[in-house]
This record gives structure tokens, sequence and C-alpha cells, in this order.
């Protein structure tokens, strides 16, 4: 995939890795496409990377991102696709789908299903999920499609979730700051500890029976399990999350669902946002809840 800056009049005599840099290309994009014959051009043609640009100077990189990921097994399956531009994806994913193929599970994955969308249409595409979803949370997937995208994507996504928790919390509204790290017994289960990563989970409650509540979550950083281990250690435990101590009877997979993504589109800086409804299995536990 081809991008082109141009060069601002102060940036006049930078060198031309730098104002890359400086235009959100990484140091590993640049190292991998410097020698490539169409890999970085000012205007229209082939300069190395200390080369001095004047303003004005059209500058052009071409991703050069089309080899095939050979891990992954293309598959013809059932991707829904709820946004897409030139540099990026959004698919709505269901529970029981992981992100990923693993060991244990090869196939079958939003990676699988996206390689083959692309490969039926001729081109080749590896599969830069940009917001990794648990197997059984359900939602919004965000998806870069070349290696730049991917990095000016990274830490620019704004993410909403929609959970069902036992119980109430004692406010409408507040703020989880507690460390997560991996219980030290599991390669799997995470766990809050002082020693952790800080966690940050802003959530509001928006309906209450006592019993079961309806959340509103943004997440202020990405740890693993995040929204799961810390409404378990607060004492409310995500509705059917068995791994930590929720309740399979109304339920059976944990209630998490990725409902909104805002981000801004690579190529134009664009402010996107992309919504998801609740999945049958989560809207018809909510509305047990009066």
């Amino acid at each position: 995939m081809k991008f082109s800056f141009t060069v601002r009049e102060d940036q006049h005599r930078m060198r031309l890795n730098i104002f890359l840099r400086e235009s959100g290309v990484s140091a590993a994009l640049i190292k991998k496409i410097k020698f490539a014959p169409d890999g970085i051009l000012v205007n229209c043609e082939k300069k190395n990377t200390d080369y001095l640009l004047n303003a004005g100077d059209v500058v052009e990189i071409n991703t050069a991102d089309d080899d095939m990921d050979s891990t992954v097994i293309p598959q013809n399956g059932p991707l829904n696709i709820v946004y897409m531009d030139r540099c990026c994806m959004v698919v709505n994913k269901p529970y029981d789908m992981p992100c990923h193929p693993s060991f244990n599970h090869p196939t079958d994955t939003v990676a699988n299903y996206f390689m083959g969308y692309w490969q039926a249409r001729g081109e080749n595409k590896i599969c830069r999920i940009i917001n990794r979803l648990d197997r059984n949370t359900s939602g919004l997937v965000l998806i870069a499609l070349d290696a730049h995208s991917a990095e000016k994507l990274k830490g620019r996504v704004d993410k909403t979730y929609t959970a069902i928790i036992a119980g109430r919390p004692d406010t409408d509204h507040g703020v989880i700051d507690l460390p997560i790290a991996r219980r030290q017994e599991s390669i799997i289960t995470r766990c809050v500890r002082e020693d952790g990563q800080r966690a940050v989970t802003e959530y509001t409650v928006k309906k209450s029976d006592g019993m079961l509540s309806l959340l509103d979550i943004k997440l202020h950083t990405g740890r693993t399990h995040q929204i799961r281990v810390h409404f378990s250690h607060l004492g409310y435990p995500l509705e059917g999350d068995e791994l930590y101590g929720g309740n399979l009877d109304r339920i059976n997979r944990h209630a998490l669902h990725c409902t909104a993504l805002t981000f801004p589109t690579p190529h134009t800086g664009e402010i996107i946002t992309v919504h998801s409804q609740l999945p049958q299995d989560m809207q018809k536990l909510a509305d047990m809840i009066k």
C-alpha cells in the first residue's frame, strides 16, 4: 500500500529518515522498505534515507506489505465486516471465535477468515489486529491492512464495552485503578497484584436490579482479561465468566461485548466511530434487568 506526505516549510532541509519518523512511519518499516526499488520515493525518484528534503517535496512510501503470512491457513467463512477503508477494517466478531490461530485452534478464527477474504480477491494481506478480543468476548475488532496503518493506530483507539455483572457496584460511575499480573501458577489467568502492570477501567451503571447490573465500560489501558479481573476482584464477576467466578446459569460465556470503537483512519486522520448492538444472548440477559 502507498502513502504520500508533503514536506512543510518548517521541515525544509530535514533528513528523509527523520521526516518519515515524524510522519509516523516506524523505524522497522523504514528499514524494511528503504532498499526496495519503489520503497521510498521523493518526487517520484528513489532517494536514500539521509537525503535532505526541500519544502514542497512529495515523499511516497510503498509498504510492500503483500507477503502472505504462511502460519495462517486462509479460509472462506463468516467475516462480518461493518467498516472498511484503504487502511483498516472493522469486523463484528461472534463469541466462541478466537482472533488468532493457536496450536489447539488452528482454524476458524478471525485471522483465517480475514486471509481467506483477501485471497479470494486476489490480494495477500497479513492480519494485524489492533484490539484483540478474548475468544468468548464478542464485538468489534479493528484490523490494520498494512504495517504503516498498524503503527499509526497503535494506542489511538478508544474502546467501549458493555458488560453484565453479578451484583451492583457502590457507585453508578467509577474508575478502577488496580495493577494486574499473571497468576504465578497459571499461564492463562490474571489477578490483581501490587507488582503487576497498571490497569485502569472506567465504568457507568446503565441499569441494575441489585442482582445484575448492565455496565458501559471504557478501557484506559489494555491488559489481558482486564475487565474480567477487575470486577471479579471487587466481588462483581461477569455473568458466565467461569474462569473468574461468574455464574453460568443464565449465559454460557462471559457477558462482555465490544460495542464501540473510535479511531483516526490513517490515510486522512478522520475520526471514525463504529457501533455494534448487543448479541442475542447478552440482550436477553440485559432484558431481565428491570
